[in-house]
């Protein structure tokens, strides 16, 4: 990658663990597809209720040469249907899930239109 990752958390506490989460599935779609040329990382708490239960929202931008940003924005309410009692790592493992199966087809679709 042409430049570290950017990771920004938003009305919730970073975490060294956190980043750390997020720094080693970065190097894991760097490894996937190695012409990223920037990833950023944007963890936000939107809405909390009274129990602490909301899960905050994971936003990640993947940017490659000549192609538009790959972009999941994982919204809460899908960790909140999947999991009994997601959290912050329940949000950065399903966000990058669902990050490395888009990456996955970019550049399986990539391969095919290559000569």
């Amino acid at each position: 990658m042409q430049s570290p990752a950017e990771i920004v958390f938003h009305n919730v506490e970073s975490s060294a663990s956190a980043e750390d989460a997020i720094r080693d599935h970065v190097a894991r779609l760097e490894r996937l597809y190695d012409r990223i040329t920037m990833c950023r990382v944007r963890i936000d708490q939107n809405n909390q209720n009274a129990n602490g239960t909301i899960p905050p929202v994971v936003h990640i931008e993947i940017s490659v040469p000549g192609h538009p940003d790959i972009v999941v924005a994982h919204e809460s309410a899908r960790l909140q249907r999947r999991f009994q009692a997601p959290d912050l790592r329940n949000a950065i493992n399903d966000a990058f899930r669902v990050a490395e199966q888009r990456l996955a087809r970019f550049k399986d679709r990539r391969a095919e239109r290559a000569p």
